[in-house]
């Protein structure tokens, strides 16, 4: 049992949510605003949007190894996908330090967990020795293996929420650009900044759109209704023990 929880726990902090959260927490508290790295940060930050948006397009859990699309350059694109986004945004922040720690961070985070993921492949699917033999784990070095079909199943998207998701994703560069606006423009001054508007307006938008293609009114009612409304309200902000 304290394995399982000290593997929960690891898992936790290499989920997307809780580092990517962190890292940009940090970048927005430690920012050094600079175009040019906002807008290098920018380009590999949507190389990571379009590398996660391809994972879970052809992602099929459980069932089989997935081995098209991006599986055919890394055994574990969506964690590369996490650390395109992640070093996006340190680059974007203009601070070197926090990409600097980042990195070791990423790795001490993510790496159990493959590893624990691996494991469990291994004992569910005979082929994926094969598989991991001819795949690097994370360093796509085969370049070549972009050329060939995307694989993207609509049903894949559809089934892992990958829209709704996203769009919270990236919101993350307007964030940025948000707070180097604030410190930029007097107080005063920021609901009269067209910029400093349209900039919230969008961060504003891209939750709300996110937050409303995930919601499923005819689930959430059912479940309201099974487990009284009071209950569903705090489900939440309460914590699950494994």
């Amino acid at each position: 049992m304290k394995a399982f929880r000290r593997r929960f726990q690891i898992s936790k902090l290499g989920s997307r949510g809780v580092l990517r959260d962190l890292v940009l927490i940090l970048a927005l508290v430690f920012l050094r605003f600079s175009w040019t790295w906002f807008g290098v940060g920018l380009a590999v930050f949507m190389v990571g949007c379009a590398f996660h948006f391809w994972s879970k397009g052809c992602l099929v859990r459980n069932w089989v190894v997935t081995t098209s699309g991006p599986y055919r350059l890394v055994r574990h694109p969506f964690y590369l996908a996490n650390f395109l986004l992640d070093v996006g945004i340190c680059i974007m922040s203009g601070n070197p330090c926090l990409l600097a720690g980042y990195v070791p961070l990423f790795l001490v985070a993510y790496i159990p967990v493959i590893q624990a993921e691996e494991r469990d492949l291994i004992a569910a699917h005979e082929e994926y020795l094969a598989f991991a033999r001819e795949v690097p784990r994370l360093l796509p070095y085969r370049i070549h293996r972009l050329l060939g079909p995307l694989d993207i199943s609509w049903a894949n998207i559809q089934r892992e929420q990958e829209i709704p998701r996203l769009l919270r994703i990236i919101a993350s560069p307007l964030y940025i650009l948000l707070v180097h606006l604030a410190w930029s423009l007097q107080p005063a001054m920021w609901l009269k900044t067209p910029a400093f508007l349209s900039v919230l307006g969008g961060i504003v938008l891209l939750n709300l759109l996110g937050v409303f293609l995930r919601w499923d009114p005819f689930s959430d009612l059912t479940e309201m209704q099974e487990c009284g409304w009071w209950d569903w309200l705090r489900k939440p902000f309460m914590k699950h023990h494994p």
